[in-house]
């Protein structure tokens, strides 16, 4: 009989499970969008999306799991947290010294024993090198106290590259000189900075003596 067969088929309406029957209406709907679309020069899509009242709504119609709509949301919104905890972790350091230096050559690294703040694990103690987390612009400073009547020719080096310079010279006056120097670099990930000796030899009193940087 006609009325128990879907028009143009041969197949029995009560064999038509629930969910095809679902996928036939959300087809027809979809057609009817379109064709009405094309004719007002409106976005079908946008007509789609205006008759299920949200994405999700269309998500359920068409045979998706909702807790498979919710998650994907939730997993983006996870992935973008974590993105943003990655470029924008604190980076920061302060150290200084545990010993005083003494007669420490050029090309000599200088080595701050004591770490007062060390965010995002970049310095190393037993090296005296910080390593870049992550790349961008950071900022360094040093301040160098002198042993009385000597000096200190201290450098920024980056990746064995000279890039700021501290003079603290004065052998006249025989006092305990302090000199301080800051200085901003641009750093790519995994980019070695330290503090150096560019000539002569370095006599530097312990604690006075530090070294501390930060990623802007």
């Amino acid at each position: 009989m006609l009325k128990d067969k879907i028009p143009g088929t041969a197949v029995p309406f009560q064999n038509i499970s629930a969910y095809h029957f679902r996928m036939f209406l959300t087809f027809a709907l979809l057609m009817i969008t379109i064709q009405c679309g094309l004719c007002d020069k409106v976005s079908p899509l946008k007509l789609f999306r205006e008759d299920y009242k949200s994405v999700e709504e269309t998500c359920l119609a068409v045979g998706f799991i909702r807790n498979n709509c919710r998650n994907d949301s939730r997993t983006s919104k996870t992935s973008e947290s974590h993105l943003n905890d990655k470029y924008h972790r604190v980076v920061a350091f302060d150290v200084r010294l545990k010993d005083h230096k003494r007669n420490l050559a050029t090309k000599a690294r200088v080595v701050f024993e004591t770490v007062d703040l060390n965010e995002g694990q970049g310095y190393n103690a037993s090296t005296g090198i910080f390593t870049a987390p992550s790349g961008g612009i950071y900022a360094f400073d040093w301040t160098t106290l002198t042993w009385k009547g000597q000096y200190a020719h201290t450098s920024l080096v980056v990746n064995d590259q000279y890039k700021s310079w501290n003079h603290c010279h004065d052998v006249i006056s025989k006092t305990w000189l302090p000199c301080s120097k800051m200085t901003i670099v641009k750093l790519k990930q995994g980019d070695k900075v330290w503090i150096g000796v560019f000539s002569g030899t370095a006599n530097m009193y312990q604690k006075y003596t530090s070294f501390s940087g930060y990623k802007l």
